[in-house]
């Protein structure tokens, strides 16, 4: 592909492509790739120099020029002289944002394949993974449909599935796998949004022909500093919307009608407590699932929890809004994202139940549905074993451990990713949330807690393992080793 073509539509504010005073190379260049990570730079590729929160690529284009690539795309003209790229016959392309221009050039690169399909956008808190897994059920029960998904679990082209590495991929990458379905044959792409690629111009371009908002709880405060700035990079999504799109919103929640405030898209509602346009009433949960009157249809799925009813109306309020009809068999039959409120039954009664639970929200929201299910004078004891991310927002934490503290009868506090965070530093910050340090136990070691958790159960309680779900691994410090909570639970009754 030549360089005019992956430029296209770009805004450039410098072009240098001079070789001792005369032009060596021209505008129609021939790209072989393109890369934004030195290391991976090929003979003749376009290199992209992202600004990250901790590595500046600006720093390495040295390392690919050496290692092959024939342009450079950069913000800062200053980063490498016009006469290094003069000697080496390298064209530098200067732009005001290159993660916007990386997106731009990936979608030019693998010819617009998002264009191709019915993009579909996720965002919110929580709720995302699952209401995206139910998206893609209820669309592939259709006749002649292919779905791509792309989440925090996995991503998948129709029954292909590949280990996912970020929630939403870089642009590139995402691209990428927006081409390998187009090219098998998927008709419909759903997709987790994530503030963190609203913010960084990931998905920048993509035409969402819908996108749905489940919620808005403390998270990423880190990384957005406010929950002001976090509900900005969300709206994003919906603001970028077109007039032939759908924008479908919780309006049980306190963002619900904010978020699509502006928004040039239908706008569809969707609540169980609030005056909605598709609404859930008489709401029945149970440890098998939940039924529900939905705009006088009725529904009945295997999906446990309130929580999950509104993961259901999300999708049900898409294919609804995508004009999709959906049967009543599909709705029962409908499955949950793995390690989302996954129980495991042991022979002695006790059920263990492993979630992906990691805000304040989540938690609260798991422990909830687990005395939603119980009897009103139970004698089941409720033990609560997590933990809180290291490196991450440390505010949430003894939110956290006052909410355990309230819904539990017993708290194992242990280690989530510590990454390189003191693990006890961490604990301890969950510990000033629980004022009755009695009810808790600590234990750094979350293998040992998961076992201390187990071996303390009696028939009929439920341990609730939460912060990891699906996450086959752990980070402690900068290295990342095997550990998965459900084979941990597995192992034990085994």
């Amino acid at each position: 592909m030549t360089l005019s073509q992956l430029l296209n539509g770009v805004t450039v504010s410098k072009m240098f492509q001079t070789m001792y005073g005369k032009m060596v190379t021209t505008h129609d260049v021939e790209i072989s790739g393109v890369q934004y990570d030195s290391r991976k730079v090929q003979r003749e590729n376009l290199f992209v120099a992202l600004k990250g929160v901790g590595v500046d690529g600006h720093k390495f284009l040295s390392s690919a020029i050496a290692n092959g690539a024939k342009v450079i795309v950069i913000e800062d003209d200053n980063a490498i002289p016009d006469s290094m790229c003069m000697h080496t016959s390298t064209v530098k392309v200067v732009v005001s944002n290159t993660r916007k221009v990386l997106a731009q050039i990936s979608a030019n690169y693998y010819e617009h394949p998002s264009a191709k399909m019915t993009m579909i956008g996720v965002t919110g808190t929580n709720g995302k993974t699952t209401t995206t897994f139910l998206i893609k059920q209820m669309i592939e029960s259709t006749a002649n449909t292919k779905v791509g998904l792309i989440g925090t679990v996995e991503y998948a082209i129709g029954n292909e599935k590949f280990p996912a590495t970020h929630t939403t991929p870089e642009s590139l990458e995402m691209q990428q796998l927006f081409h390998q379905m187009v090219k098998n044959g998927c008709t419909h792409c759903v997709m987790e949004v994530s503030s963190h690629a609203l913010h960084q111009f990931r998905v920048f371009g993509v035409p969402f022909k819908a996108a749905v908002f489940s919620n808005l709880t403390q998270d990423h405060l880190d990384y957005h500093g406010t929950m002001k700035e976090y509900f900005n990079a969300k709206k994003i999504l919906f603001d970028g919307l077109s007039n032939d799109a759908i924008a479908v919103t919780n309006f049980d929640s306190a963002y619900g009608e904010k978020i699509v405030e502006g928004c040039k898209a239908k706008v569809i509602s969707y609540s169980v407590n609030n005056s909605s346009m598709i609404k859930a009433e008489n709401v029945t949960v149970s440890v098998n699932g939940f039924s529900a009157m939905i705009n006088n249809e009725t529904v009945t799925t295997i999906l446990v929890g309130r929580f999950n009813v509104y993961n259901f109306l999300a999708a049900y309020s898409i294919v609804k809004g995508l004009g999709l009809h959906i049967s009543a068999s599909v709705y029962s039959n409908l499955i949950p994202a793995p390690g989302r409120f996954e129980q495991i039954q042991s022979s002695k009664g006790w059920t263990a139940i492993v979630d992906y639970a990691h805000t304040p929200d989540a938690l609260e929201n798991c422990l909830q549905t687990i005395h939603d299910v119980l009897p009103q004078n139970r004698t089941n004891t409720i033990i609560t074993i997590f933990g809180a991310g290291g490196d991450r927002d440390t505010t949430k934490r003894p939110k956290m451990g006052a909410i355990a503290e309230r819904l539990s009868d017993a708290i194992i506090v242990t280690s989530d990713n510590p990454r390189t965070e003191d693990p006890m530093k961490i604990i301890n910050d969950v510990l000033e949330g629980i004022s009755n340090k009695k009810k808790a136990m600590v234990e750094a070691d979350r293998r040992k807690a998961i076992a201390k958790g187990i071996s303390i159960a009696q028939s009929g309680d439920i341990i609730l393992i939460a912060g990891k779900g699906h996450e086959d691994y752990q980070v402690l410090g900068k290295e990342k080793i095997h550990f998965n909570d459900k084979e941990e639970i597995l192992k034990f009754i085994n």
